[in-house]
């Protein structure tokens, strides 16, 4: 598909177009493994890969599926991921299968010797180091009350250090607004240098958002890709073209266009098309 005059621009711009991929061509692509779909009659070359060490950003309203996506894309493309839980029992990261863990290494909430929590730590490190991947946690406590919000606050914090202190993590901001607005877990400077420093330890942060507003904006002005769900908020378009350099009424009219559950995708290679996909559900 194409949203405006693509002979107007260069041979080698396809930013106007729309590629639609299956969830399984959209894994391929991530990964590096399809590099090229034909739509009609022209060969689109699709956007770069997702590297250990790039950040990708997901915005979108509540139920739209940005957790589900995050869940199902990285159990296809990383090893080894971090997801935090600001809310602390969040149904989709349960629903994932993932190791729920209470305590973080060198934090606060550190593992009890000897304890249950002790000997899952043990097995995580154990396959980190032989490599043996993969290993999936999530890290956040049960929040019923405002000292249940302030002992998960500091795990999260200790868990963004651990990650930042490691090599090689995808390290997963669930509620990135909860996480880092000054109102509420204040975590946004941790996770801001996370961003933008952990490119060289391979280090990669996916955050998931519902607006821009009132939240850390580094994962989204260093992010590679830019993933966001329909919405009816020109404002938030608007706001989104900015940190994308793409037109943003091109976006409205891409965004318009998606059914439910439907996400688009725009990489920071302004010549390259934006991909629609829609992932399966998790569980």
């Amino acid at each position: 598909m194409s949203f405006s005059n693509p002979a107007a621009a260069r041979p080698d711009d396809f930013s106007e177009h729309g590629v639609v991929l299956e969830w399984d061509e959209y894994v391929d692509w991530l990964r590096g493994r399809l590099t090229y779909k034909r739509v009609g009659g022209l060969l689109i070359p699709l956007p770069p890969p997702w590297k250990p060490g790039q950040h990708w950003a997901l915005i979108g309203k509540t139920r739209e599926g940005k957790t589900n996506f995050a869940v199902a894309m990285l159990a296809r493309t990383r090893r080894y991921v971090l997801a935090v839980d600001p809310k602390g029992e969040d149904e989709t990261l349960s629903a994932s299968g993932w190791t729920r863990v209470h305590s973080v290494p060198g934090g606060e909430f550190r593992p009890r010797r000897g304890s249950e929590e002790w000997r899952t730590w043990e097995k995580i490190h154990k396959r980190l180091q032989d490599g043996d991947g993969p290993v999936r946690i999530v890290v956040g406590l049960p929040t019923r009350s405002r000292n249940d919000d302030e002992a998960n606050r500091q795990l999260i914090t200790d868990a963004v250090e651990y990650v930042r202190g490691s090599r090689g993590w995808t390290l997963l901001v669930d509620e990135h607004q909860v996480a880092t607005d000054p109102r509420m877990y204040r975590i946004g400077p941790q996770v801001a240098r996370m961003a933008i420093s952990a490119a060289s330890a391979k280090t990669s942060v996916m955050t998931t958002m519902q607006y821009l507003s009132w939240s850390e904006k580094a994962p989204v002005r260093q992010a590679s890709l830019i993933s966001m769900w329909k919405t009816k908020s020109r404002d938030l378009l608007r706001k989104l073209s900015e940190e994308v350099g793409r037109d943003w009424q091109q976006l409205a009219l891409i965004t318009d266009e998606l059914e439910k559950y439907d996400m688009v995708t725009v990489s920071d290679d302004l010549r390259a098309p934006v991909v629609v996909t829609r992932p399966p559900k998790v569980g």
